[in-house]
C-alpha cells in the first residue's frame, strides 16, 4: 500500500488530507464505518462492492476497473474486493469551500456516488492526474494541489452525470475571473489578448460576450479601473502624476493623462486640487 500524507494548511478551497494506492487482498473489507472527510477512490483493476447508508436502507454497488465512487463524510459506508478479482484502487481525501461545488457539477452525491467516464480517453484523464501524485512523492504542495484541481476539472469534464453550469452562470464565471485578473494586474502592460488567453477563449467571442455582460468593452473596463486606481493614488497619496501612471499600468505619462481626462473630464493634477488641494500646494512641480 502507498499512502501519502498531506500536511499543508495553506488551502482553503480544496483541502487535502491524503492519497494513495492499494492492491487489495481477496475480500479485503473496509467498515461499516464512517469517514470524516470526503473520499474518492478509483478503480485501477478488478472488482468489488461499495454499500452507502445505514443497515436495512443502503444502497449496494458492483464496480469494476475505470469506475470510481465517492465517500461522503459522516456517512456509513462499507466497501469490500471481490473474492476472485480483487481490486487496485487509488483514493483522495479531501474537503474544503469548493469541494462540494466540484462534486454537484460532476453529478456525485451520496445519492448518486458512482463516477463512469463518458470515454475511455477521458477516464484515462481523470486516473493519470492522481497516478502522477502518486509517481511523485515529492512533489511540493502547490503541484499537489495543482494535480488535484486538475483531478476535479477532468471529473467534471467527463463524467456520464455532469451537471453543466447554465450558461448565464458560465458567463458571469468568465467576467468575474477578467475582473479578478485586472485587479491582479492592472499594474501591467496587459491587452484584451491577454485577457482572453488567460480564460481559454477566443478574442472575438471575449470581447463580445464581455461587452453584452457588462455593457463596457474589455478595454474600456481596464481603462475604467486604471483610473479608479489613479483617483485613488491622487486623492491619498503625494506622488506625482508621472509616478502615478506608472503605478496604474501606464509607462506613458502622455497617454496616462489622455485616459485620465477621458474617463473624468479632467486632467489629473486638476482633479487632484479638487479633491485634495492640500497636497498640490506642497507639490507645485508635480506636472502632468
Amino acid at each position: 500500500m502507498q499512502n501519502c500524507l498531506f500536511l499543508s494548511n495553506d488551502y482553503f478551497d480544496i483541502t487535502i488530507y491524503q492519497y494513495g494506492r492499494e492492491q487489495c487482498e481477496p475480500y479485503h473489507t473496509f467498515g461499516p464505518a464512517i469517514r470524516n472527510h470526503y473520499l474518492i477512490h478509483c478503480i485501477l483493476s478488478g472488482k468489488g462492492t461499495y454499500q452507502t447508508g445505514p443497515q436495512g436502507q443502503s444502497a449496494c454497488y458492483r464496480l469494476r476497473k475505470d469506475q470510481a465512487f465517492l465517500i461522503e463524510p459522516n456517512q456509513i459506508v462499507h466497501y469490500s474486493a471481490d473474492g476472485n478479482e480483487p481490486w487496485e484502487y487509488m483514493w483522495i481525501e479531501f474537503d474544503g469551500l469548493k469541494a462540494r461545488e466540484f462534486l454537484n457539477h460532476a453529478g456525485l452525491s451520496q445519492a448518486s456516488p458512482i463516477f463512469n467516464a463518458s470515454t475511455e480517453a477521458g477516464c484515462q484523464e481523470v486516473f493519470s492526474c492522481l497516478l502522477h501524485m502518486l509517481d511523485e512523492p515529492d512533489m511540493l504542495p502547490a503541484q499537489v494541489v495543482g494535480y488535484t484541481y486538475l483531478f476535479f476539472g477532468a471529473l467534471i469534464q467527463y463524467s456520464s452525470t455532469a451537471r453543466p453550469l447554465p450558461k448565464d452562470d458560465i458567463k458571469k464565471f468568465y467576467v468575474q475571473s477578467t475582473v479578478d485578473y485586472i485587479e491582479n494586474n492592472y499594474m501591467k502592460e496587459i491587452s484584451v489578448e491577454d485577457m482572453a488567453t488567460h480564460l481559454g477563449l477566443n478574442r472575438s467571442y471575449f470581447s463580445k460576450l464581455f461587452k453584452k455582460m457588462t455593457q463596457k468593452s474589455p478595454q474600456e473596463f481596464l481603462i475604467a479601473y486604471r483610473i479608479h486606481k489613479a483617483c485613488e493614488y491622487l486623492r491619498s497619496t503625494r506622488l506625482t502624476i508621472s509616478e502615478i501612471a506608472g503605478q496604474v499600468g501606464y509607462p506613458n505619462q502622455f497617454h496616462f493623462t489622455r485616459a485620465f481626462r477621458g474617463v473624468m473630464h479632467l486632467p489629473p493634477n486638476e482633479w487632484r486640487k479638487r479633491n485634495r488641494p492640500e497636497l498640490v500646494q506642497h507639490r507645485p512641480n508635480s506636472g502632468e
